[in-house]
This record gives structure tokens, sequence and C-alpha cells, in this order.
């Protein structure tokens, strides 16, 4: 069985604090790198052919058996790193754009210089991306 009152104690004493300021530390330093590494790829002007990459490396038989085989779901790092960009540097979708590129999974729905970035959370989560052909993509 497990006592709360004793979790509720370490998380009152000075170790917990300081295991809890220590977490908050590291969460709060990746965060800031992130936004860093955000902000130099949209200056950069290399978002287009970073997510083609992953595109290529993720959508390949190869790439997932490798992964399925050893019974782990193919991790999809550069994905959820262009998902955040999609939020931060893209537009937040319309009714209709979550009719024809989301489904009852879907979560959030970003589009960005002519790709739809699909946030889907069910038993895991997963990020879908989609190319659309456009003249004026923005």
């Amino acid at each position: 069985m497990i006592d709360f009152k004793k979790i509720d104690e370490w998380f009152d004493s000075e170790e917990g604090k300081k295991s809890i300021a220590k977490i908050a530390e590291k969460i709060e330093r990746e965060e800031r790198i992130k936004t860093k590494q955000l902000e130099r790829l949209y200056k950069s002007g290399k978002f287009l052919e970073l997510t083609e990459k992953a595109i290529e490396k993720y959508n390949t038989d190869k790439y997932r058996d490798s992964w399925y085989k050893r019974g782990i779901e193919p991790p999809e790092s550069l994905f959820w790193f262009l998902f955040d960009y999609a939020e931060k540097y893209g537009r937040e979708c319309d009714e209709k754009e979550w009719g024809q590129y989301g489904n009852m999974f879907t979560s959030s729905l970003f589009f960005v210089n002519g790709y739809y970035f699909n946030r889907m959370d069910g038993q895991g989560s997963v990020i879908k991306v989609m190319k659309v052909e456009c003249s004026n993509c923005n």
C-alpha cells in the first residue's frame, strides 16, 4: 500500500524541495535550448529542407521495421520538434482544415509553409506531417 503521508513529508523536506527545484531547472534549461533551436531554424530558412529530410527518414519501411523488430515504437523526435516550430511560426487550422486533415484523435492541427502538422493523441501520441501543393503557402 502506498503511504501518501510519507510522500508528502518527503516533498516538504529539504531533500524533496531540492530535488523538485533541480527538476524544474532542468526543464527550464531544456525549454530555453529548444526555443533557441527553433529561432535558429526560422532564421536559417531551412525549415523545408529539414521537414523533407524528416519525412524521408521516418516514412520508410526500413526505419520503421528496424524499431518494430525490437518491439519499440519508432521515435520521431524531429517531427515533434517541427510540430513545435509549426505551433510557434505557423497558424492554427480552421474548421474546414480540421475536417480535411484531422481525425477523431487529432488534438492540435497547425499549418506552416505547405505542411500540415497533426498531433494525434490516443493510447500514445504521434505527429503526422502532410505536405500539400499550393502556390502561396504561408
